[in-house]
This record gives structure tokens, C-alpha cells and sequence, in this order.
């Protein structure tokens, strides 16, 4: 069944509970398909509607689904937009419509959306949390309960160590898609609600309870289960998320370090996770240096870091164990007018615990997690890429003049998007 345009949203009262929602995710041949037909064999009386993006190739077989009350609806184009690195309005339009039509129909005690192995989980929770945000029909009509991340045990590990870019793999959604294979599996699982481990039977039990830990320390907030536990993880998917609050949020392993909140315990001496918290300023071609290096026993580091060199700047660094990404996220409050502060209570104590007479709330602080990791050496390495004492009372003036090879790769970076924007 294909989906149609429907009428404009109006607003409505809903005579009904709201349909219930779960989205499958997970990159290409991880067994999402497999899960779904679990989750429809085990469904028991539940009423279900299966959404499927036509690139998942679910393998469903509309006869039998129909002849077992349970009807599928195929979405394309609406659905590819959710690849892209957008959540303009198309996105929320077309995901939405879709949504709405099914939870209109009112024949349904559960909504399945299995999504392309493209798909990044946050993208789905930002259509409800928007929907709530806006009161939109949506918020009213249907409610999500797990974005559900389904990961291939014999190649996550592997994968993550992948420099490969989606489009050498020829999985990418576009030329503009410059995401990594490595980045997107480790997005998948940190914004999920419940992780499934797939195809782990074949491992041992050392491998597999190595690739749980991970997967525990990058989601600490996701139950993992295992595909084997058959019947156990489908009335897990079909479930909901009882009292959790709404909208839709997330707190993944590295947040959790920056900020100090509680962490699963490590069973094993060969996991390593913490964080690198300085207030000096990185020396830009120090930390350029380090950066070029390899980064041993490092599967996930995420924070945020200041360059001497640009100093009004906040930059996010972002790392799994294939590769290493930063961008300029804007400002640090110090550097920003005083008027643009949001004034509310929970950002002026935020602020407040940041804040240092020196350099005000610029720091650097990068969570991380290790396997096997050389944690003194990293946090060595790390250390000397600061400014020294003698540097620092060079002050801000002779720090912009140091030379800055982050700020030439940015221009060669923006250089280059003109010259394929001009083609």
C-alpha cells in the first residue's frame, strides 16, 4: 500500500488512545527485517501497521501480513529525506503525513517503521519531540515509545574501525552525504531507547560480551538484548516505555562522563572510560600534530575544546575508532554580549560551575571510552598540547598569530564546496 498526500492538519480531538510507535533502525544487513517478522509472529491479538522504507527490503509478504491483521504501508521518497542531515520542514511534512494518515485509520493497536540502514535514530525522535513542541496532531495521535537500534555482531566491531565514507561503500544517499560508516553506527546506537544485538550466536562468548560492554558504555541508557532470546526481545519491541517522560531525550555514555553523571559498572580491567578536563588553551599546531597520530584503544571520544589561536571559538570534537571529525559549533558565552545570555536559573548555575576568572567558560573537556587503552599516555599526549605557563602570559594577541592549521583546512574544506557548488 502506498501512502498518499492528505489533507492539511487541523486541529482535532482524538477519540481514542494514541497509536503506539516503535521505529526499527540499524545499517544495512543488520536484521531489522528478521526482528520485524519476530515482532509480528509474536504479536499476539495486537492490531499492527508495519511502515517500510522501500530501501530496507523488508521482505515482508503483503498476502500473509494481510491474512494475519496486519496491514504494511510502503513510504519512499518521504521517508530518503530522513538520510539527509536536514529537519527542515519537507522532512517533518513528509514523516509526519505518513503518521498521522495510519493513526487516522484507527484500526491499529501498534505502528512499526522500519527504517533504511541510513536512518540516524535521532532524526525520528526530533519529528515527535517537534510535533509535541508545535501541538501539532501528531502529539495528539500517535506517541513514540522505542527507537530501537539493531546492531550486526559479526561486523560492528570491524565496522567501527572503518575509515570508509558511505559513498566508497555506494550506500550514501546523495553526494552531499559526507557521513562515515564508523560515525553512523555509533550514532544509531547512542540515540536509541533499546539496542538488539544480531547475529552474535557465532561469536565467543569473550567477543561478544566485548562488543555488549561497548555498546553499554556508548548507550548507557538502552537495555542490550540478544536475538536469540527470540520471543523475550520481541515483546521487548512491542512494548512501551511506561513512565518515561516525554518529549523523547537522550543522555549518550560520553554526555554522561562530561558530566558527571553515573556510568554501568566495567566488569573488565580492559575498558577505560573518562575525561580529559583542562582550562588552558590547546596550542593549534600541537594538537594538529596529536590529531595525525594514532589514537590506540580508543572506541568513542566526544567533547568540546578551545585553540589558542581562535579563541572566541568553541569547537566539538568527535571520535570512534576509525575516525576522528571537528567542527565550530559558534561562540563561547565569554566571547558572546551579555544580552544574547539566556536567562534562565539552570543556565546561570551551569554557567556559574564553568566558569573561571581566567578564561571564563572556555575548557576542554573530552570524554572518552578505551579498549585497552593506554589511559596515562593518552592524557599525557593530550596535556602537552596545551599552552604553557610561559605561553599563556604571551596573551590572546600573540596567540591569534600562531600558526593555525585548522583554520587552513577549514578554508581548503570551504574552498572546495564552492568549487563543487560552481559545477
Amino acid at each position: 500500500m502506498l501512502l498518499q498526500p492528505h489533507r492539511s492538519f487541523a486541529a482535532e480531538v482524538v477519540s481514542e488512545a494514541p497509536l503506539r510507535v516503535t521505529v526499527l533502525c540499524g545499517f544495512f544487513g543488520a536484521g531489522k527485517s528478521t526482528l520485524l517478522r519476530e515482532a509480528i509472529a509474536h504479536r499476539g491479538q495486537a492490531r499492527l501497521a508495519v511502515l517500510v522504507h522501500d530501501r530496507s527490503e523488508a521482505g515482508l509478504d503483503d498476502g500473509e501480513c494481510r491474512a494475519g491483521a496486519v496491514e504494511v504501508f510502503r513510504l519512499g521518497e518521504a521517508m530518503a529525506e530522513l538520510v539527509q542531515r536536514c529537519v527542515g520542514c519537507s522532512l517533518r511534512d513528509s514523516l509526519t503525513a505518513a503518521i498521522v494518515a495510519i493513526a487516522r485509520l484507527q484500526r491499529f493497536d501498534r505502528l512499526i517503521i522500519e527504517c533504511s540502514g541510513l536512518v540516524e535514530p535521532i532524526m525520528v525522535a526530533e519529528v515527535f519531540n517537534d510535533a509535541l513542541a508545535e501541538q501539532t496532531p501528531l502529539a495528539a495521535l500517535a506517541k513514540l515509545d522505542h527507537l530501537v537500534t539493531v546492531v550486526d555482531a559479526s561486523y560492528f566491531w570491524e565496522d567501527l574501525r572503518s575509515a570508509d565514507d558511505l559513498q566508497t561503500r555506494g550506500l550514501s544517499c546523495g553526494t552531499d552525504d559526507g557521513r562515515t560508516v564508523s560515525e553512523l553506527l555509533v550514532e544509531q546506537v547512542e540515540y536509541s531507547t533499546l539496542l538488539v544485538l544480531a547475529k552474535s550466536e557465532g561469536l565467543t562468548l569473550a567477543k561478544r560480551q566485548r562488543i555488549v560492554t561497548l555498546l553499554s558504555c556508548v548507550n548507557p541508557e538502552a537495555d542490550v538484548l540478544l536475538t536469540s532470546s527470540g520471543k523475550t526481545v520481541a515483546e521487548r519491541v512491542l512494548s512501551g516505555r511506561g513512565q518515561a517522560q516525554e518529549p523523547v531525550s537522550f543522555q549518550p555514555g560520553w554526555t554522561k562522563l562530561v558530566e558527571e553523571a553515573p556510568m554501568p559498572g566495567l566488569r573488565s580491567v580492559s575498558w577505560t572510560t573518562g575525561v580529559f578536563r583542562a582550562a588552558r588553551p590547546f596550542h593549534p599546531e600541537r594538537l594538529w600534530q596529536l590529531i595525525e597520530q594514532n589514537w590506540l584503544g580508543v572506541e568513542r571520544c566526544k567533547g568540546y575544546f578551545w585553540l589558542a589561536s581562535q579563541p572566541d571559538r568553541c569547537f566539538l570534537w568527535s571520535q570512534t575508532a576509525g575516525v576522528r571529525h571537528y567542527e565550530c559549533l559558534g561562540d563561547w558565552w565569554v566571547a558572546t554580549p551579555r544580552e544574547e545570555w539566556p536567562t534562565d536559573h539552570e543556565f546561570q548555575e551551569t554557567l556559574s560551575r564553568q566558569w573561571t576568572v581566567e578564561f571564563g567558560d572556555r575548557r576542554q573537556v573530552l570524554a572518552y571510552i578505551g579498549y585497552r587503552l593506554d589511559r596515562e599516555g593518552l592524557l599525557r599526549r593530550l596535556q602537552a598540547c596545551l599552552l604553557t605557563p610561559s605561553e599563556v602570559l604571551l596573551g590572546e594577541a600573540a596567540w591569534r598569530r600562531f600558526d593555525d592549521p585548522f583554520a587552513r583546512a577549514t578554508q581548503e574544506a570551504a574552498s572546495w564546496d564552492d568549487e563543487s557548488d560552481s559545477h
